[in-house]
């Protein structure tokens, strides 16, 4: 038996594009947002989203 469901807008892919889009967009539509592995499990969150950087002689990578 399947199951079917309907929303707004569907979003493939949980990086930062994706999940921004998914904020912006919850406040007004229905919002399904597909991805392929956990959302701790991607690229966006082991690069840190680029926003990395070494400030301070204490900082390091």
């Amino acid at each position: 038996m399947s199951k079917q469901h309907q929303f707004d807008v569907l979003i493939i892919g949980s990086g930062a594009a994706g999940l921004m889009s998914a904020i912006q967009l919850s406040e007004n539509l229905s919002i399904a947002l597909i991805s392929k592995d956990k959302i701790l499990e991607g690229s966006s969150y082991y690069a840190q989203g680029g926003i990395s950087a070494v400030l301070d002689s204490e900082d390091s990578f």
